[in-house]
């Protein structure tokens, strides 16, 4: 069943419920309001019919003690002719009744029954209809006086009749209006169903999912529309990690190929000539490695492996740079204070590492590399020949070499994954030419305390 059949169902059974519930109390209500009405006016027009009064004066006889009602023979109209009387003695002998009406003679009077001397009670006569009777002991017998109770059925069938139609037409429109109202929810909704359907089945990611309304639709809407920006983002990046890996492996393998082609065809050249041949070999293969080694890195997402945890940077530079100061026998400087950044610890560790091997790739002047680790901010300064100006916007871009560099080992990767690590932690990367030649490198991170 549909969402839109449950919530036209729901609201039916809730408006039935609620109409059958109020049905039930007005019929309840309105029948025992009628009988209410009949037994007042049966309690007057029995009055009117009895004689309960002794003498001029009251109640009870000559000696003291009260009489049972006695009946009193009129001598004009009562106005009670619109009810049925039936008189009956202590046998059960019926002694006068209106024409046409047997009412059930009592096997009790009311005094024998509930102590009283009257009672009210809904009797079927002999001749099939109801009488609401008040029954009242005399001093002959028990005077039976009842009404009528068709017209009351009729109102009361009426009425019945009258609530179920109602409840019907509630239970109606309670229905079409749930289906309308779960039609205008469930809309957006069913955009949504056939958007995601359409992206499973092609495959393609510009989809125009619906995003509108402040409610969870909507709100579900914006969520599955960013969702499909994030992918198509991934989707670019994995296509032009791909493109840009292949564009870049080629290089290494023209070399290599075009050597290995040069010591097929020349296997009697001197032995200046295969040294700088396989040195060149050796070479190709090592960019080669580190190219792939960074492409899988990137492709594989590695840092999603690695929680962050808060470090002190100084901490973790410093080693780095000791490191790569051995490694290459420049001059490598460490200034750094004692901030603390949240960061994964391996991923920091990479990121210095590529900043300080970029600028030893690139200063070959042999002068002093300067590394600065300030509130949250690693700076890597180098005395090479700068960054071009037309460059500086894009050297964190995947892959990209500037034309002056070409001829340098790399993958044009470092700086990318400089940048990754920075972003991912809530940072930002910066490269600008440095005062006096050369070019200041590096990244931002938040600080804690």
């Amino acid at each position: 069943m549909s969402l839109r059949w449950k919530i036209a169902l729901l609201l039916a059974v809730v408006a039935a419920t609620g109409s059958a519930v109020l049905g039930v109390a007005t019929f309840r209500a309105t029948e025992e309001r009628l009988l209410t009405e009949i037994d007042r006016s049966l309690e007057t027009a029995s009055e009117r019919f009895l004689d309960l009064r002794d003498g001029p004066g009251g109640r009870g006889d000559g000696d003291g003690r009260p009489n049972r009602p006695r009946i009193l023979v009129p001598d004009r109209p009562l106005g009670v002719e619109q009810y049925v009387v039936q008189v009956t003695d202590p046998d059960g002998t019926v002694l006068a009744a209106t024409a046409g009406v047997t009412l059930p003679v009592p096997s009790q009077s009311p005094s024998e029954s509930s102590g009283e001397s009257v009672r009210f009670e809904t009797l079927s006569s002999e001749e099939g209809s109801d009488y609401r009777v008040r029954t009242v002991d005399v001093d002959i017998g028990v005077v039976q006086m009842g009404r009528d109770l068709t017209e009351t059925q009729n109102v009361l069938d009426d009425l019945r009749l009258t609530v179920f139609v109602i409840a019907s037409i509630v239970t109606l429109v309670a229905a079409i209006v749930g289906w309308l109202v779960a039609s205008g929810v469930t809309r957006r909704l069913r955009r949504l169903t056939e958007a995601a359907g359409e992206v499973a089945e092609t495959g393609r990611l510009d989809v125009t999912a619906p995003a509108t309304g402040r409610d969870e639709a909507g709100r579900l809407g914006r969520s599955f529309a960013d969702m499909l920006g994030a992918l198509s983002r991934s989707r670019e990046q994995q296509r032009r990690l791909v493109e840009d890996a292949g564009h870049e492996l080629r290089t290494p393998l023209t070399s290599l190929r075009t050597n290995l082609d040069v010591l097929r065809r020349h296997p009697g050249m001197s032995d200046e000539l295969r040294s700088q041949v396989l040195t060149d070999i050796d070479r190709d293969t090592a960019d080669l490695a580190a190219l792939v080694e960074e492409v899988v890195a990137l492709a594989a997402d590695r840092r999603t492996n690695e929680l962050p945890e808060p470090i002190r940077l100084r901490e973790v530079a410093t080693p780095i740079v000791e490191r790569a100061a051995r490694r290459s026998g420049r001059e490598i400087v460490l200034v750094a204070d004692d901030s603390v950044s949240v960061v994964g610890r391996q991923m920091f560790e990479r990121a210095v590492s590529n900043l300080v091997d970029n600028a030893l790739k690139f200063d070959v002047s042999g002068g002093r590399i300067d590394v600065t680790v300030a509130a949250g901010s690693v700076t890597v300064a180098d005395r090479g020949p700068g960054i071009p100006e037309a460059e500086i916007a894009l050297v964190f871009d995947r892959f990209h070499r500037a034309v002056e560099s070409r001829t340098m080992p790399g993958s044009g990767l470092g700086l990318s994954i400089v940048a990754d690590v920075a972003t991912t932690h809530g940072g930002s990367v910066f490269a600008r030419n440095r005062v006096g030649g050369g070019a200041e490198v590096g990244f931002r991170l938040p600080v804690v305390s």
